[in-house]
C-alpha cells in the first residue's frame, strides 16, 4: 500500500503517514490503531488472528488482550458508519468485511505553507494547554493539585479496575469496600451509557452489573450484548438478586461471564480475575527484565 490511500465506504486512509479521513473530516488515530488498521485493510475480507494484531498495534510489547479490544472499539468509532464493517470473530480475531481500492495519495503541501501554518498550531496549542491546566486547577483545587488528583479514589498501589454499572449504587458499598480493601479499584456509573466510553479509554478487569436498571428490566442483558457487538471482551458479570436458570443461559449466551446473587458469590467469581492479572504481570516482567528490554 506505500504510497497508496485506501477507500472504502467514505474512508480514506493513508498507512504510510497514518492519516484518516472519514466522509471528508479527518480524524485522529493513535499509533495502535493506525497500524491495525494497516494490517486489516491488507487482509479486508479475511480473518485475521489476534497475535498477529497485538503484534502490530505493540511491537516487541507485552500487552493483555485487552488493549487489542480496546483499540478495535476506538477504532470503530473512528470510523463512523464504516466501523460496522469491522467484525469480530470470535474466539479467534477480526475481519474487515469490506473491498478496499487504492487511489493515489494526495501531493504533500510545500514545505513554506507548512512552516506558515507551525506558528498558529503552536499558538493554538499553548492556548489549549493553558485552558486545560486553568480548568484542572478549577475543578481540582489549587495550583499543586497535579495529576495526583485525577486519580482520586484509585491507590497507587491498585492491582486494577473494577467498573460497576447500577442505578443504585449505594445498595453495593459492602461489596465496593471488599474489593477497595483488596487493593482494587471501583468505578462506579449509574447508566449502560457510560460503559462502552470507559471501556475504550481504559483498562477495567471486568463489568459488573445489575440487571433492572432505569425501568429497563433486561438492562444488564442489553449492555453485555452491546459490549460484544462492539468487540469488547471484558468479563462481564450480573449481580443480581432474582437468579434463575433462564436468566443464567441468557447472560451466557450472550457473552457474560457469570451471574452472582450473594457477595459470597460475587467475590470467588471476580477475585481470581486479578491474581490471574498479577501472575501474568510478574511472568511479563521476568520475561521483559531476561529480554532487557526498554519501553519507549
Amino acid at each position: 500500500m506505500n504510497g497508496k490511500v485506501m477507500r472504502f465506504g467514505q474512508v480514506e486512509f493513508d498507512p504510510a503517514h497514518r492519516r484518516l479521513t472519514v466522509a471528508g473530516r479527518r480524524v485522529a488515530l493513535d499509533p495502535p490503531c493506525a497500524a491495525i488498521l494497516s494490517v486489516l485493510l491488507d487482509e479486508a475480507g479475511g480473518d485475521v488472528d489476534k497475535d498477529r494484531l497485538l503484534e502490530a498495534g505493540w511491537p516487541d510489547r507485552l500487552v493483555h488482550e485487552n488493549s487489542l479490544a480496546k483499540a478495535i472499539g476506538r477504532l470503530r468509532h473512528a470510523l463512523g458508519d464504516d466501523g460496522r464493517a469491522l467484525e469480530t470473530v470470535h474466539g479467534r480475531g477480526y475481519r474487515l468485511a469490506v473491498e478496499p481500492h487504492a487511489v493515489a495519495s494526495a501531493p504533500s503541501a510545500p514545505p513554506r505553507a507548512r512552516r506558515r501554518r507551525r506558528p498558529a498550531l503552536v499558538a493554538a496549542a499553548l492556548v489549549l494547554l493553558a485552558a486545560a491546566v486553568g480548568l484542572g486547577r478549577f475543578l481540582y483545587g489549587g495550583a499543586d493539585s497535579g495529576m495526583e488528583d485525577l486519580r482520586r479514589g484509585e491507590p497507587a498501589d491498585a492491582i486494577g479496575r473494577l467498573l460497576w454499572v447500577d442505578d443504585h449504587p449505594e445498595n453495593n458499598l459492602k461489596e465496593k469496600r471488599f474489593f477497595e480493601g483488596r487493593k482494587i479499584a471501583v468505578y462506579q456509573v449509574t447508566a449502560s451509557e457510560e460503559v462502552p466510553p470507559l471501556l475504550a479509554m481504559y483498562e477495567y478487569r471486568a463489568v459488573i452489573s445489575d440487571m433492572n436498571r432505569h425501568g429497563r428490566p433486561l438492562a444488564g442483558l442489553e449492555l453485555v450484548r452491546e459490549m460484544r457487538r462492539l468487540g469488547d471482551d471484558t468479563p462481564f458479570f450480573l449481580y443480581t438478586v432474582v437468579p434463575s436458570a433462564a436468566q443464567r443461559q441468557l447472560v451466557a449466551e450472550a457473552g457474560g461471564q457469570g451471574v452472582a446473587v450473594t457477595s459470597e458469590e460475587l467475590y470467588a467469581t471476580v477475585l481470581p480475575l486479578f491474581a490471574r492479572k498479577k501472575r501474568l504481570a510478574g511472568n511479563a516482567g521476568a520475561r521483559l527484565a531476561s529480554e532487557e528490554v526498554t519501553e519507549p
